[in-house]
């Protein structure tokens, strides 16, 4: 055999053996059907899963730490405060945009242990505010029908009316200028986005238990209510920040630590922006963003 067909043959051959592995690859998976068959993707509903897991709108699948509280539907969780009673073992969840006020659930099983309308006719809550009384007798929380709302909690962590306190919007505390900038884009100063409600948020309870604080976000003021009235009213407002959002007391009673959404009270030097009626600090160019929004009721 010639030289060139030597070499040929063994170019063939060198073929052959690297095919070879492939060809039982192949032979495998038409020996066996079904490692050629796909599996069928799952199709989840949103919501709670069975493995405790839960699929989300987007379609992400989530697996949450700790246990799950299901308030139902339609429920906005906004804030939450926990019994100060131990051996009640309750918890309250204020809500927004549901069909109740407050849930009170047990913080041992998870269930939900009461669905409080206020006076059984004012189902509204609000972005921010719910506390217990340090003996945990009273549970005060904003609503944003404009009320400071307490309530009687019983041995067993239920709700029961006691007073509702109005807190209504004022804009006296706004101070405008004569530099404000157009109005056309929102509120006037000194006008509200929404003129039926202060959107009360955070409250707080003195050490003694005698004085609730309630922060008015739209009056951009901070309230004291006398708890020790035998009918609770709305006290002395003070100017705090713009938006205040929530507010805590100092142990020994003498000073509020607030936070406000919109910063600090805008002064005659400063270049301003209307915000739901009242005028902020911002920049030049700012005027012609829309802050209508800037509280969170």
């Amino acid at each position: 055999m010639s030289r060139t067909k030597i070499r040929k043959a063994t170019r063939n051959k060198s073929r052959i053996n690297r095919l070879r592995p492939l060809a039982g690859l192949l032979a495998t998976g038409l020996s066996i059907p079904a490692f050629a068959q796909s599996v069928p993707f799952p199709t989840y509903s949103t919501g709670a899963q069975p493995n405790g897991s839960f699929v989300v709108s987007d379609g992400q699948i989530i697996t949450p730490a700790g246990t799950q509280v299901d308030l139902g539907i339609r429920v906005r969780a906004k804030a939450v405060a926990l019994n100060p009673n131990a051996k009640s073992h309750t918890a309250a969840v204020l809500t927004l945009g549901a069909t109740q006020a407050v849930e009170v659930f047990d913080t041992v099983t998870g269930d939900v242990l009461q669905n409080y309308i206020a006076f059984g006719s004012d189902p509204s809550g609000s972005y921010s505010g719910i506390t217990y009384s340090p003996d945990g007798k009273y549970l005060i929380f904003s609503q944003d029908s404009s009320n400071v709302t307490i309530a009687i909690v019983s041995a067993e962590g239920l709700l029961t009316d006691n007073a509702q306190v109005s807190v209504p919007p004022n804009n006296s505390f706004i101070k405008c200028f004569p530099n404000s900038p157009p109005a056309a884009y929102a509120n006037p100063c000194g006008s509200f986005y929404s003129p039926k409600t202060s959107y009360p948020g955070g409250v707080a309870i003195s050490q003694d238990g005698k004085s609730a604080y309630a922060l008015l976000n739209q009056n951009d003021t901070l309230t004291k209510i006398d708890l020790t009235a035998k009918t609770p009213t709305q006290g002395l407002q003070i100017r705090v920040g713009n938006a205040p959002h929530s507010i805590v007391i100092s142990s020994n009673g003498t000073t509020a630590y607030v936070s406000n959404e919109g910063g600090r009270a805008a002064t005659e030097a400063d270049f301003q922006i209307n915000s739901a009626g009242t005028e902020i600090v911002g920049r030049p160019g700012d005027w012609r963003r829309d802050y209508r929004f800037r509280f969170c009721g």
